[in-house]
């Protein structure tokens, strides 16, 4: 007795658990959207040990199919006077976000990184500004020595030409005065050989 009392609840357990498999399958199959409820006869027909669709009778599963057509478009169009999309849809919408979002960051990373470079540039440049302003400054400078030395060395030449002009004046005044002690002498010799004589 107890035997057949096991062999019974395992009969049963056995069916609670395949009706359990069955109904998370047709869970999952009405979770999947329209696309689901291709297989719901088919479920129903395993659930309740049924054939639904008989194999053979083509016109029913085409007849299945243009129902199921039907109102898969009837259920879109349903969907969108409710201002709603269908799943596919929305996740299509959602990875493009989120492919444009990336593509935004990545821009803005780029974006920052050139903006830095730019400012390194920048800071380049200013450097390089300040070393030509430097530069310019010694060329300034530079030019100031050359123009005060050129000037000193003129100033020079000026109190040589000077001095040569003096020292000339003076060779002349020397010959005046030889040529005057030459005449004196001379005269001095006249009157000494008159005074002798």
């Amino acid at each position: 007795m107890e035997e057949y009392f096991y062999e019974f609840w395992k009969n049963q357990l056995n069916t609670l658990e395949k009706g359990y498999e069955q109904m998370q399958d047709m869970t999952k199959s009405i979770m999947q959207g329209i696309s689901g409820f291709e297989q719901v006869p088919e479920m129903f027909g395993k659930f309740y040990s049924l054939d639904f669709w008989s194999k053979e009778t083509c016109d029913y599963i085409k007849a299945w199919e243009m129902t199921t057509e039907d109102f898969q478009k009837f259920f879109k169009d349903y969907l969108n006077m409710m201002g709603l999309v269908p799943k596919h849809e929305h996740w299509a919408v959602i990875n493009k976000y989120n492919d444009l979002n990336q593509i935004a960051i990545d821009q803005k990373k780029l974006l920052a990184d050139q903006e830095k470079e730019i400012a390194r540039q920048k800071r380049i440049v200013t450097d390089q500004k300040k070393e030509i302003s430097k530069q310019k400054r010694l060329v300034v400078d530079q030019n100031k020595l050359v123009t005060d030395l050129k000037k000193e060395i003129s100033d020079q030449k000026k109190m040589v030409a000077d001095q040569n002009k003096e020292i000339a004046n003076q060779k002349k005044r020397v010959a005046d005065l030889e040529k005057e002690i030459a005449g004196h002498i001379k005269s001095i010799k006249q009157l000494q050989s008159q005074a002798g004589g």
